[in-house]
């Protein structure tokens, strides 16, 4: 997989993980309680990730779709930025977004 593909797979990857978790709309949000689903309130609740610390709720908190859009944004930009100028990768440009986009698609290069 070239440069510009790892960057476009993350993107996507990325991307389809952020609208997985957009809340839906209001009038079908589920709430949980001791495990009981309950549909009422004006606000859902997702139980992303179970934590024992306030850092890692804060860290899950601060990740949040929007983050989520952006990072794939930028990544999207650097591919087509290594599509438009060869070897863009070589020179150092590109080498954050693709250290990004490697951790996301699962390790080094394939």
């Amino acid at each position: 997989m070239n440069p510009a593909s790892e960057l476009r797979t993350a993107a996507d990857k990325i991307r389809t993980l952020s609208k997985a978790i957009s809340a839906p709309d209001e009038r079908d949000q589920v709430f949980h309680a001791e495990g009981t689903d309950v549909t009422q309130g004006r606000t859902g609740l997702y139980d992303v990730a179970t934590t024992q610390t306030t850092e890692l709720a804060d860290y899950i908190a601060a990740m949040h779709p929007g983050v989520g859009t952006a990072l794939a944004d930028w990544l999207d930009f650097e591919a087509d930025l290594i599509t438009r100028v060869p070897g863009a990768e070589l020179r150092g440009r590109s080498g954050h977004a693709l250290a990004v986009a490697r951790q996301i698609n699962g390790g080094e290069p394939r």
